[in-house]
C-alpha cells in the first residue's frame, strides 16, 4: 500500500524540477551567446584582429566540447551532478571574465562553454527521456526557454554598458547560475516513466540506420551549431562597423536573430511534425540561407534586422528535431551517441565563427567571413536530402519516400 503514492510523489518532484531546470537554461542562453554582443568591447579592451578576436569563440566552444565528453562519465552518476557541475563551471566562467588579461579572459571563457556543454546536452537528453509521446515539441519548448535567455543577452548587455555596469551584470549572471545548481542540488532529477511513455516503443538502430547517414547526423550536428553562431556571434561586430547611423544600438543586433529563433521554436509545438519534419528543415534552411544572403548586402540597422530574424527563423527548428532523431535512431544508446553528436556540435561551434575571423582577416573584409555560415547551411541541405532511412522519413518509420529525392 505505500507504494501507491510513489509515481505521483516521484512525478511533481520531476515537474518542480523540470521548472528550475527550464530557468537555469535561460540563464545558460544568457552565457552562451554572450560572446557575441561583449565581442566588440573585448576587441576595444586589448586591440584585437578578427583573427585573434574569434578565439574567444573558439575557447568557449573547446570548453564545450571537453563539457560534453564528460557528461559520458557524470551522467552515469546521475543528471543531478552532471546539472550541478555545469551551472556551477558556468558561475565561476562568466565571473571570471571580470579578469584584468586577455590570457585569463580566454581561460575563464573555456571553463564557462565547458559548464555549457554539460548543461545543454544533458538537458537536452533529459527531456527527451521524459517526453517520448512529443519528443520534439517538448524539446522546442526546452530550447524556446534557452532562445529566452539568448534573445535577452544583447539588451542587457547593451544596458550594462551604457551604466558602466558590465562587471556587475557579469557577476550577477553567474549568481543566476550559482544559484540554479544549489537548488538542483537537492532534487530528484532522475527521469520518471510514465504509462504514456512506456506505451510509445523506444525505436533503435534495429530500425536500420545505416553508417551513412549516422555520419551525416554527426555531420548536421556540427554544421548547425556552427552556422548559428557564426551568424550569431559576429553579426554585432558587422553592424558596428557599418557606416549608419546606429549608433550603440549594434549591440542589439544578435537580439534580432535569437528573436527569429525564439519565435520559430515558439511554433514548432503545433505542428504535426513527425509528418513534416524534412520538409520543415529544408524550408527552413532555404529560409536561413536567404537570410544570410540578404546580410550580406545590407547597410543599414533595419535591413541587418531584417536578415538575421530571418535567419534565426530559418534555423529554429533544426536543432530540436535533431536532437529528437538522435535518441529515436540510437534509443538508449542515444545517452553515449549524444556525447560524440553534441562534442560534434561544440567543435563546429569553436571552428566556424573562428574560420570567419580568419577570413575576415585575410580578406580585409567580414562579409567574406560570413559567407561561411551560408556554405553550412547549403551543405546541411544536402545532407537532409540524403538520409534515406525510414526513421528520418516524411511520415515515421513506416512512412513513404521521401520527397526531397528524387
Amino acid at each position: 500500500m505505500s507504494s501507491i503514492p510513489t509515481r505521483p510523489l516521484l512525478l511533481s518532484i520531476s515537474s518542480a524540477a523540470s521548472v528550475v531546470l527550464h530557468a537555469g537554461i535561460v540563464v545558460a542562453g544568457v552565457a552562451t551567446t554572450l560572446i557575441g554582443p561583449i565581442l566588440p568591447i573585448l576587441i576595444g579592451r586589448w586591440t584585437l584582429s578578427d583573427q585573434r578576436a574569434g578565439l574567444f569563440f573558439t575557447a568557449q566552444f573547446c570548453g564545450s566540447m571537453a563539457g560534453v565528453a564528460s557528461t559520458r562519465w557524470l551522467i552515469e552518476r546521475g543528471y543531478r551532478q552532471t546539472f550541478v557541475c555545469g551551472f556551477s563551471l558556468i558561475a565561476a566562467g562568466v565571473a571570471g571574465l571580470n579578469l584584468g588579461s586577455n590570457a585569463a579572459c580566454l581561460g575563464t571563457t573555456f571553463v564557462f562553454g565547458c559548464g555549457l556543454g554539460q548543461v545543454l546536452s544533458t538537458a537536452n537528453l533529459w527531456v527527451a527521456e521524459i517526453a517520448k509521446a512529443r519528443r520534439v515539441a517538448a524539446l522546442s519548448i526546452l530550447n524556446l526557454q534557452w532562445g529566452i535567455g539568448a534573445i535577452a543577452c544583447s539588451p542587457l548587455v547593451m544596458l550594462a554598458q551604457r551604466h558602466e555596469a558590465t562587471s556587475l551584470f557579469l557577476y550577477a549572471l553567474a549568481a543566476g547560475s550559482a544559484l540554479t545548481a544549489l537548488i538542483l542540488a537537492g532534487m530528484n532529477l532522475e527521469p520518471v516513466e510514465t504509462e504514456e511513455a512506456e506505451e510509445q516503443p523506444m525505436l533503435g538502430l534495429q530500425e536500420g540506420i545505416s553508417r551513412r547517414s549516422a555520419l551525416s547526423l554527426a555531420a548536421l550536428f556540427f554544421l548547425y551549431v556552427g552556422s548559428e553562431n557564426s551568424v550569431a556571434g559576429w553579426v554585432a561586430s558587422l553592424t558596428k562597423r557599418m557606416n549608419s547611423d546606429s549608433g550603440d544600438l549594434w549591440a542589439l543586433a544578435p537580439m534580432f536573430f535569437w528573436g527569429g529563433l525564439i519565435a520559430g521554436r515558439a511554433l514548432v509545438p503545433m505542428l504535426p511534425l513527425r509528418r513534416f519534419e524534412r520538409t520543415l528543415l529544408a524550408s527552413g534552411l532555404i529560409l536561413a540561407a536567404a537570410g544570410i544572403c540578404l546580410l550580406l548586402q545590407a547597410r543599414t540597422f533595419a535591413s541587418v534586422a531584417v536578415s538575421v530574424t530571418a535567419a534565426g527563423l530559418g534555423l529554429a527548428a533544426i536543432y530540436p528535431i535533431l536532437v529528437a532523431w538522435l535518441v529515436r535512431a540510437f534509443g538508449e544508446r542515444s545517452r553515449r551517441i549524444g556525447a560524440i553528436m553534441f562534442a560534434l556540435a561544440g567543435m563546429g561551434g569553436a571552428v566556424m565563427p573562428w574560420f570567419v575571423g580568419l577570413t575576415s582577416t585575410g580578406t580585409g573584409s567580414l562579409r567574406a567571413g560570413l559567407l561561411v555560415p551560408l556554405a553550412g547551411c547549403l551543405a546541411m541541405f544536402a545532407l537532409i536530402a540524403t538520409m534515406l532511412e525510414p526513421l528520418f522519413s516524411e511520415s515515421g518509420p513506416c512512412g513513404s519516400k521521401n520527397p526531397l529525392v528524387r
